[in-house]
């Protein structure tokens, strides 16, 4: 079964900070490597979200690693949707992480 992923406005934001970010400081090389991390991410994520690992358990947040700055944060709602919470650039402060 696949999940059906929604995208919070945080998550939105923070992807396209990302790629902002990147568009200005490396090669397309390195946004299409990072694109395709995320695609790649978010197709687990729909098939078995489970894999990764808790974050806060108590509110089902998960914790993926799309690359070893970025953090996508994702909560498990029911069994059929999927919030995507926030690609977190791991240079911030995580005491800063606020749902």
């Amino acid at each position: 079964m696949n999940y059906i992923l929604r995208w919070s406005l945080e998550s939105k934001k923070t992807f396209d900070q990302n790629l902002k970010y990147l568009s200005e400081e490396w090669s397309d090389q390195v946004i299409n490597d990072f694109l395709d991390r995320v695609e790649e991410a978010l197709q687990i994520i729909k098939s078995s979200p489970e894999i990764y690992p808790l974050y806060r358990p108590k509110d089902k947040v998960y914790k993926c690693v799309v690359h070893k700055r970025i953090i996508l944060y994702f909560k498990i709602v029911d069994d059929k949707h999927i919030d995507l919470l926030t690609f977190w650039n791991t240079y911030q402060d995580p005491d800063k992480l606020e749902w």
